[in-house]
């Protein structure tokens, strides 16, 4: 009988660890090996901005999968030949605003098509572009020190260890900030010494492009 029992038993372990082992497996194969595995999962298009040679701030597009980076605004584009800043999709994505000066350095905001088409003043967008760089963007998402950490149910979580990534190229400096959720929120990105990054919730972080300010829709 108690060799019954143990056979039984010795068969539900047997099937339990090959269960976790099936898991595992199949949660390990399908994690991102490389920046471009990454990338690959990634939809959705990305605006941000970039310093040219001059020193002046464009918006520029690129898809969440690392294809596509174009320049949707040269500065020599606006009429005040002032910097493009802090870029926001509109609601319905078809529109991007984002923050400039008139000739009098006074602020404005603009919107430009997707299509690069038109540039108009906007005074009431359906989202509202702000001047200064932003740590987090997010009230569930927290940036001190240069690291990331998000807030649930009271408890903070790091993701984002700014010191622990000397060996990616990531230097010492001022770390994180401009973080913001993907629209799934299934994926946090953010700017980093120059570099636009996204890092998903068990840490695995990749480089998108060079850049500051992104902001991300699908």
């Amino acid at each position: 009988m108690l060799k019954k029992l143990f056979i039984v038993f010795a068969v539900i372990i047997g099937i339990v660890v090959l269960v976790v082992a099936a898991l595992f497996i199949s949660s390990w194969t399908s994690r991102p090996k490389t920046d471009k595995e990454f990338l690959s999962q990634l939809k959705g298009e990305v605006v941000f901005t970039r310093r040219n040679a001059e020193g002046v701030s464009d918006i520029w597009k690129i898809n969440a999968n690392g294809t596509g980076e174009v320049m949707l605004f040269h500065n020599d584009s606006n009429p005040f030949k002032a910097d493009a800043l802090s870029p926001l999709w509109s609601k319905d994505g078809k529109k991007i605003y984002f923050i400039s000066f008139d000739n009098n350095k006074k602020e404005i905001i603009l919107e430009i098509d997707d299509n690069e088409k038109n540039i108009n003043i906007i005074k009431n967008p359906d989202r509202k572009p702000s001047t200064g760089s932003e740590w987090s963007r997010e009230k569930d998402i927290r940036v001190f020190n240069g690291d990331i950490y998000i807030i649930k149910d009271g408890q903070e979580v790091r993701i984002f260890k700014h010191s622990g990534y000397y060996n990616q190229d990531y230097v010492a400096g001022s770390g994180a900030s401009e973080a913001s959720w993907s629209p799934d929120k299934e994926y946090i990105i953010f700017e980093v010494e120059g570099f636009i990054t996204i890092i998903n919730k068990n840490g695995k972080i990749t480089k998108l492009t060079k850049g500051s300010a992104p902001d991300w829709k699908y």
